[in-house]
């Protein structure tokens, strides 16, 4: 195994607290039903597929993000990436392995979200769901990082924390890591390996 592949939120960020109050703000803004067990479900999915979950109509899709969006950003400072996450990352690529990130956030929600706490240095192709025709839980997004990395899918893991993550990893074909220390529902998933801490996918 020499191909590590990193869901973002809920595995390198914890950033639920940032964006689940913000997409709280703006539903309620809306007048759509949620509860927090339909907030969380949401928070694997893209930001589209959440909207559409919530009955957001399509056409209505953009202006809605934009809030979200703005509404998060502006507590940027409150994301946290993970304890343990930079000194694993630095030490499979000292030891010479490929890493890769597939997400659920498009291109722009990276570039806006995650750019700016400096993880992408540590990555040698970042896949967003937008530079595929279907994002997770289909395996394009997967099979796109394994095409740049020159991978196969039996030398990879993908390490994430929700549903669509593991059902991603496993229509690939490559084994699925669950991190325990993002996952809001670990008892309702199946995964291949159970993480507690970033640091247990050196020994693996």
């Amino acid at each position: 195994m020499n191909c590590y592949i990193f869901d973002v939120d809920g595995t390198l960020i914890d950033s639920s607290g940032v964006y689940l109050p913000a997409l709280k703000q703006v539903l309620e803004e809306r007048g759509c039903t949620h509860t927090p067990e339909m907030l969380k479900k949401a928070f694997g999915m893209t930001g589209r597929q959440g909207l559409a979950y919530f009955g957001i109509p399509e056409e209505q899709q953009d202006e809605v993000m934009h809030r979200w969006e703005s509404l998060a950003y502006s507590n940027l400072l409150q994301v946290k990436i993970y304890d343990g996450i930079l000194d694993t990352l630095r030490t499979l690529r000292e030891s010479g392995n490929c890493l890769g990130v597939v997400t659920s956030r498009t291109c722009a929600q990276f570039d806006g979200g995650v750019k700016p706490l400096g993880l992408g240095e540590y990555f040698d192709t970042i896949v967003c769901s937008d530079e595929v025709a279907h994002p997770k839980p289909a395996p394009d997004a997967v099979f796109e990082c394994l095409r740049r990395l020159g991978a196969s899918p039996e030398q990879a893991l993908y390490i994430g924390d929700s549903a669509f993550d593991m059902q991603c990893a496993q229509s690939a074909g490559v084994k699925s890591a669950l991190a325990l220390w993002g996952c809001h529902e670990p008892e309702k998933l199946t995964a291949d390996v159970r993480l507690s801490h970033p640091s247990e996918i050196l020994g693996l």
